[in-house]
């Protein structure tokens, strides 16, 4: 498959999100589109230095699962990872729409941060340490399989 660059289409993204509603039901998985939404943010922190995380991958797993983002193979639909809890988490912020600006804001800082940090690395929970290349990766596949998994193409 080929993957949009969201990251540099953070417009173009905002616009197909738009078309969530609190009502959507996803196509599988257990979030809501808020949830989602709010989930897409988290990961962004993470790569954008304002959340840090500990690598949950075993080091001689880290060069697999990163030869992964390299791929155009699609995150596999009902991967849940060990880390993400059973229970919803509460919302974090008060409605869809808010979520989905606090979502642009968290690209736009994920930008200002590899334009000053550009030979840093950031940790993913699942995918370890991470160049702004990578986390391009992470950030492309992982945006199209929620959009897919709520039926926006």
């Amino acid at each position: 498959m080929k993957f949009i660059n969201w990251t540099n289409e953070s417009e173009r993204l905002k616009e197909k999100l738009k078309q969530l509603s609190p009502d959507s039901k996803p196509k599988w998985g257990r979030m809501d589109a808020h949830q989602m939404i709010e989930h897409l943010i988290l990961i962004f922190e993470m790569s954008n230095g304002t959340k840090i995380v500990e690598v949950h991958t075993p080091e001689k797993y880290i060069d697999k699962t990163q030869a992964f983002l390299l791929t155009d193979r699609e995150m596999p639909k009902n991967y849940v990872a060990e880390f993400i809890p059973k229970d919803p988490i509460p919302y974090k912020y008060s409605n869809l729409n808010l979520a989905i600006d606090v979502l642009s804001t968290s690209i736009e800082k994920y930008h200002s941060y590899w334009e000053v940090n550009c030979e840093d690395l950031c940790s993913h929970p699942v995918f370890g340490r991470l160049n702004k290349n990578l986390w391009n990766r992470v950030h492309n596949k992982h945006i199209t399989h929620h959009l897919l998994q709520f039926g926006i193409k």
